[in-house]
This record gives structure tokens, C-alpha cells and sequence, in this order.
């Protein structure tokens, strides 16, 4: 028996259906002549952070029976119907899984909470707000690194890179540069799997 989709704050489901029935379609595809609207519906900062969770904690996910540590990066929601009348919403979270060490997309519908779709991602996808926030609160807890910032560096940059080891763990490259922005002192790669500091490189190649 599927659990009952619970309310969320600032969006329902009529809502995000009623809203996709007022968007200019993005796609339109089908047989026969019949047209398939497709619309992306736009979600709330706090609907995006509840269905996230929905979709770490669904019941029919192996990956949550396992005990894996499953991290949200992105969740976006679509509208699809043979018309606006008809259409049905559909979650999807891009994940990030810690224990697996690979890139999840999963799917759900937010009415029924059946799941639709759990696949591993091929490449890797950049990185969330939440993960640029993990990363930089790792690099203040460097004492010489939150020393440099407290006396008015900056971190740049952001971008999801292998592992200069060679693992499979998520590792996202920040560049501390001075306040005016016009030298770099630092390229920091931090491991958002360990919760460390991977390494650290500074304007003479030296690394630590």
C-alpha cells in the first residue's frame, strides 16, 4: 500500500498541475497526431527540500534499505499529459550516492508516491547550493585557511572534479583568491564524501 503524499508548504499537487496548465507547453511529441504536452513546473524552496527527502526515504528504494548515505543535488518537477486537463506531475531528484559512490536519478509521482525510475547517472553532476555551503564550511575549519579569509580572502570557483587520488568520492575544486579578486593564493579540492580537505595547492605549485 503506497503512503499517502503529504501537504506541502507553498505548493500542492492541484497547484503544480494548475500551474502547468497556464506555461506555454515546452514540448509537444506523440502518434497518430496526438500531442503530448510537457511543461516544467516550478516548485518552492521548501517543496524542492520535501521532495527531496521523499525520494532519500522512499520505502521502495534498495539503495535506503542498504543504509546508504544519499545526498539530493537537484529535483525538479514536470507536468506530462495528453493535454493540461490530464497531465500528471512527476518528481525527479538527481542524487549523489556516498556509499555507492556513483550519481543517482530517481522519480516518483507525488500523488501516489509509486516509484518510477532509479538509475545510476553516467558523468558527474555539478554541484548544489547545499554542497558549496558543506565545502566551504570544511575549508573554515582549516585554521591557517580561515585565517587567510578572515583577514579577506575569498573562495571562487565551485566545480565538481575527479578525485586527484583516483576514487569514485565527490570531490568539488574551490580557488581562494585574494579580496580584489586579481591573485590567486590557493586551489583547494575538498572531499565531500570523507567531510576533509583532499588537498590544497598554493601559487607555486606546492601542495599539501
Amino acid at each position: 500500500m503506497q503512503p499517502a503524499m503529504r501537504t506541502l508548504p507553498g505548493v500542492t499537487l492541484a497547484a503544480m498541475v494548475a500551474i502547468a496548465s497556464q506555461l506555454p507547453a515546452a514540448g509537444q511529441e506523440g502518434k497518430s497526431g496526438v500531442a503530448r504536452v510537457r511543461a516544467t513546473v516550478p516548485l518552492t524552496a521548501a517543496a524542492r527540500a520535501q521532495f527531496a527527502q521523499r525520494a532519500i526515504t522512499h520505502p521502495e528504494l534498495p539503495e535506503r534499505a542498504a543504509g546508504h548515505r544519499l545526498v539530493p543535488i537537484r529535483v525538479t518537477a514536470e507536468s506530462a499529459g495528453d493535454s493540461p486537463e490530464t497531465a500528471r506531475t512527476t518528481i525527479d531528484v538527481v542524487v549523489f550516492d556516498h556509499t555507492a559512490l556513483e550519481a543517482r536519478r530517481i522519480a516518483f509521482d507525488p500523488a501516489t508516491n509509486r516509484l518510477l525510475l532509479n538509475e545510476r547517472l553516467t558523468g558527474r553532476p555539478q554541484r548544489s547550493d547545499d554542497e558549496m555551503a558543506d565545502a566551504i564550511a570544511i575549508v573554515r575549519r582549516d585554521r591557517v585557511l580561515r585565517g587567510m579569509l578572515d583577514a579577506g580572502a575569498a573562495l571562487d570557483g565551485g566545480f565538481i572534479v575527479d578525485d586527484p587520488g583516483g576514487s569514485r568520492r565527490r570531490m568539488i575544486q574551490l580557488k581562494m583568491v585574494r579580496g580584489d579578486r586579481r591573485a590567486l593564493l590557493r586551489s583547494i579540492v575538498v572531499d565531500l564524501t570523507r567531510g576533509q580537505i583532499a588537498s590544497i595547492s598554493d601559487t607555486h605549485g606546492g601542495r599539501q
